[in-house]
């Protein structure tokens, strides 16, 4: 069993055992910043999520979407300040507003590539792609490693970021990077490890609710964590039990912070709730630099595509304007940047039994929001929405991506503080991509 699975099937599923000690309270250094992946899984259809509402590039989508087209009329009009006319889905109204703030950017035709990708390239049969497209879990792993020269890498660049930062974060004990989406790859380092907390406010550990039972098996769990004497892997696990209950007490104190923001009552919102939280809480956790990661699932839309996503893009839109709000409210609005992405978009061409959903594809849309941002403008190339044209690699509008994950995490990680010579050890394949920056912070 490998030491991320060790650790994940370990008895803490609330904070995933990290290695990391009791708390040292310290002040954060002043210069604070964060970064806050959003990951929508299950394969976002980005063809939903921006629209071009020129008179010709309308008719494309019109043309290609069928059923799945969304009314000009009903979109919502945003003027990127590099030009073009495009709109967001109508549930995005919140986000709307933040574009025109110049708070958010926007990222077009972004996705996994081993090196710059034509479609002519991607279906020759002799040019490296990433494993398996088209897969979500591959693609999941895919775009989490970013190392395609090494498929069975098992730290994630979340990770890795956490790993080059931890000096920046001095003697802190708590993890610099945090999960409200349970385990996963992305937040695994070689050295770092994350607490993955529970966006619903538990703590997780047997014993938090007081009762006879629960005391009994918190009683049991301390002595496990003050045993150290039996054989080496016994003395690991003791550790981490120990640690887990460390951080539990910790992340408890943490939740009970009061915000000024009402955050709406659904996954991506409390998620986004327990970040701020976090955020709110740097001080006492010792840290200057962290990483977060949020998941919003739902996105595998191969039936009722349109109804699914008026729902989500809704949540999506709504949590992350509060969160900005929040973020203003603490005065850490300049400090922290949230950004969106997903394993892969979907089909342009409708698919399923009656036209109204879509099929597994490639290049995407993503969101990028904060107060560092260059917002209220488009980055990357928009792809010619053409069905079989010269972006499609395939016969259903597969975009072959016109930027990789690559230079959309350096950009971020450079932000973050990553210095050129550390970047290789956090991005080993931005390599093969001559532009490492995309210029949207």
């Amino acid at each position: 069993m490998q030491r991320r699975e060790f650790l994940k099937y370990g008895a803490f599923s609330a904070l995933a055992a990290s290695g990391f000690g009791s708390m040292l309270a310290r002040a954060a250094g002043t210069d604070y910043k964060a970064a806050v992946c959003v990951f929508l899984n299950g394969g976002c259809d980005a063809n939903s999520m921006i629209v071009p509402l020129d008179s010709a590039g309308y008719a494309a989508y019109a043309s290609g979407r069928r059923a799945l087209a969304i009314p000009q009329s009903a979109l919502l009009p945003i003027t990127p300040l590099s030009g073009g006319q495009y709109g967001l889905h109508p549930a995005m109204t919140a986000l709307q507003g933040l574009f025109a703030q110049r708070r958010l950017a926007l990222l077009a035709n972004v996705g996994t590539l081993t090196k710059p990708t034509t479609a002519a390239q991607a279906n020759s049969g002799s040019w490296a792609l990433p494993d398996n497209l088209l897969s979500h879990i591959d693609q999941q792993n895919q775009w989490v490693t970013l190392n395609p020269g090494n498929p069975d890498t098992i730290t994630g660049w979340g990770g890795r970021l956490a790993d080059v930062l931890q000096s920046a974060n001095g003697s802190a004990n708590f993890p610099a990077i945090t999960s409200t989406a349970g385990s996963n790859l992305f937040c695994d380092g070689t050295v770092a490890t994350a607490a993955a907390i529970d966006a619903g406010g538990a703590a997780g550990i047997p014993g938090a609710n007081g009762n006879a039972i629960d005391n009994a098996r918190m009683t049991a769990l301390q002595q496990v964590s003050a045993d150290r004497s039996g054989p080496q892997l016994q003395g690991v696990y003791a550790a981490k039990a120990a640690s887990a209950l460390d951080q539990a007490a910790t992340v408890g104190k943490v939740f009970n912070t009061t915000l000024a923001r009402v955050f709406p009552d659904t996954d991506i919102g409390q998620q986004l709730f327990r970040v701020a939280q976090m955020i709110a809480a740097r001080g006492t956790l010792g840290l200057s630099r962290q990483v977060f990661y949020v998941e919003l699932g739902g996105f595998d839309t191969h039936a009722n595509q349109n109804a699914a996503l008026q729902e989500l893009f809704g949540q999506l839109s709504q949590g992350l304007a509060v969160f900005n709000g929040a973020l203003i409210d603490l005065g850490v609005d300049q400090n922290v940047v949230t950004f969106t992405h997903s394993e892969f978009s979907r089909t342009f061409k409708p698919a399923g039994d009656n036209g109204n959903g879509s099929d597994h594809a490639w290049g995407g849309h993503s969101l990028i929001l904060g107060g560092p941002v260059k917002g209220g403008d488009l980055y990357g190339t928009f792809p010619r929405l053409v069905i079989g044209g010269p972006d499609d690699a395939s016969d259903e509008g597969r975009w072959v991506p016109t930027t990789s994950v690559d230079q959309y995490a350096a950009t971020i990680a450079s932000w973050m503080g990553v210095s050129d010579t550390d970047m290789a050890s956090v991005l080993p394949n931005l390599a093969n991509f001559q532009q490492k920056r995309l210029g949207f912070l």
